[in-house]
């Protein structure tokens, strides 16, 4: 692990001083408030901050047994993160035809039965809580119009 967050800040801190470049092209302030690059350029170095204090933490921390292992994924792990880009892959594709509710019923219903491995049970309980909540929250509290499938669903 220590080798993966070293490797992480460093990734980190590269991507916030691009950032930081790019923000300081942009104008700071407008007329009337901040510009557009006001935003990033602050998140960028509060990302770089961050990225900074886990280097820090991650060199001065001693090697254990538990830095010995791999960084990288295992075959399981791939098949995990390949199922779920195949499961998005499909939700994208089919979200127009069978409409956003049970597109996403079916998307979280394959995710924890067949990449999470859960039991039939919970999965179908989970799927029907996220959807419903998903439902009530966009439809009915923000009024905003979810896609619908051709049979108005």
């Amino acid at each position: 692990m220590k080798k993966a967050e070293i490797n992480t800040a460093i990734v980190l801190l590269i991507l916030s001083g691009y950032v930081v470049w790019e923000a300081s092209q942009m104008p700071p302030s407008a007329t009337f408030g901040p510009g557009a690059g006001f935003l990033p350029f602050w998140l960028a170095v509060i990302l770089a901050v961050l990225a900074a204090i886990l280097f820090g933490s991650a060199v001065r921390r001693p090697a254990t047994e538990k830095d010995q292992k791999a960084i990288f994924p295992g075959k399981q792990a791939l098949l995990s993160i390949a199922g779920v880009m195949i499961g998005l892959g499909v939700y994208i594709s089919l979200i127009e035809v069978l409409g956003y509710l049970l597109d996403t019923f079916l998307l979280v219903l394959f995710l924890m039965k067949v990449v999470e491995r859960q039991r039939w049970r919970l999965s179908l309980i989970v799927s029907v809580c996220t959807t419903v909540g998903l439902f009530v929250t966009f439809q009915l509290l923000l009024r905003v119009t979810l896609p619908s499938s051709m049979f108005g669903f």
